[in-house]
C-alpha cells in the first residue's frame, strides 16, 4: 500500500493542491479533515478523528483503484451508466423540489379534504380504537385531590379551567377531549388500564379515580370508536390533505415533463436519428 503524508516541506513546493495525504494522483485535502471535526474537539480527539478518516479513506482510494483494475471493461461501463442515471435523477429531483417549492401551493382547502372523504369513505376504516378522554394523575400524597377531583368530576368550561390553574401541581395531565386519541396511547399514560381489563374501564360517559405507584388517575371517557369502524374526518384528515398535497406535486412534475417535452421538439433541439 503506497501511502503518502504531505509534509510542511511538500506544501512549499506544491502549493496548488492542499493535501493531508495521497495515494497516486488522488488527494485528500485539509478542508475535508477540517469540516469532519467537531465545533468542541481536543487535540487528542482530533488527532484519533483525523487518523480513522485518512485509514478509511485510504482503504476506499485502494479499493476503488483495485476495482478499476480488476473489473472487466464491459462491467465498467454498466457501473458507469448506473451512476450517471444515479447523478441525472439527484439532479432532476433537486430541481423539480425547488420548482415545487417555489410555485406549487400547498394549501388544502376544508372543501376538499370533505369531497375526498365523502368519495373515498371505504378506504377509511379504522385498525384500532380511538377514545377521547382527558386525565390528570397527581401524586398520592396531594392535598387538594378532593378539590382537583370534584372539579374533574364536574367538567365544565369552568371546571376545567381551574384545573389548569392548578396543573403546575400534577404530575401529568390532559384536558382536551374534543380530538381522537389511539387507544394504546391511553394505555401508555393511564397504567392501571390494561389490554386485559381495559373493557371495564373504556366506557363512554364514565369517569374513574385510580391508583397504582406511581400515583392517582382521574379519567373520563368522553367517546370511543372500534376497530373496524368508519374513521372520522378529523382523524384521517392530515392524511387527505397529505394524499392531495401528493397528487398535486404529481400532476405538476407530469406538467413540467410534458411542457419540456413539447419545447424541446418545438424548438427543434429534440433530434431523433433513424
Amino acid at each position: 500500500m503506497s501511502l503518502t503524508i504531505i509534509s510542511c516541506s511538500y506544501f512549499e513546493k506544491e502549493q496548488e493542491v492542499d493535501a493531508i495525504a495521497q495515494i497516486g494522483d488522488s488527494y485528500l485535502l485539509r478542508s475535508e479533515i477540517q469540516n469532519i471535526l467537531p465545533a468542541d474537539y481536543t487535540s487528542n480527539d482530533s488527532v484519533l478523528i483525523v487518523q480513522k478518516y485518512i485509514d478509511d479513506w485510504t482503504t476506499d482510494q485502494m479499493l476503488m483503484k483495485n476495482a478499476l483494475q480488476n473489473i472487466s471493461e464491459e462491467k465498467q461501463d454498466d457501473l458507469d451508466l448506473l451512476i450517471s442515471r444515479y447523478k441525472t435523477e439527484l439532479y432532476t429531483q433537486a430541481y423539480l423540489q425547488e420548482l415545487i417549492k417555489q410555485n406549487l401551493d400547498t394549501t388544502v382547502p376544508t372543501s376538499e379534504t370533505k369531497d375526498y372523504f365523502q368519495q373515498h369513505r371505504d378506504e377509511f376504516i379504522l385498525n384500532e380504537d380511538l377514545v377521547k378522554f382527558r386525565y390528570l394523575l397527581v401524586d398520592q400524597t396531594y392535598s387538594e385531590l378532593e378539590k382537583v377531583n370534584q372539579l374533574f368530576q364536574g367538567g365544565s368550561t369552568k371546571n376545567l379551567k381551574e384545573l389548569e390553574d392548578m396543573s403546575l401541581g400534577f404530575r401529568n395531565y390532559s384536558f382536551n377531549d374534543s380530538i381522537w386519541i389511539k387507544k394504546s396511547i391511553l394505555l401508555e399514560r393511564l397504567t392501571p388500564i390494561t389490554a386485559a381489563n381495559e373493557a371495564q374501564y373504556l366506557i363512554p360517559g364514565r369517569t374513574w379515580k385510580l391508583e397504582d405507584s406511581l400515583g392517582v388517575y382521574l379519567l373520563h371517557i368522553k367517546d370511543i370508536l372500534r376497530r373496524g369502524e368508519q374513521a372520522p374526518l378529523s382523524y384521517v384528515n392530515p392524511t387527505i390533505k397529505q394524499i392531495l398535497r401528493n397528487q398535486r406535486k404529481l400532476a405538476y412534475i407530469k406538467k413540467i415533463e410534458k411542457d419540456l417535452l413539447n419545447d424541446a421538439i418545438q424548438s427543434n433541439r429534440l433530434k431523433i436519428n433513424p
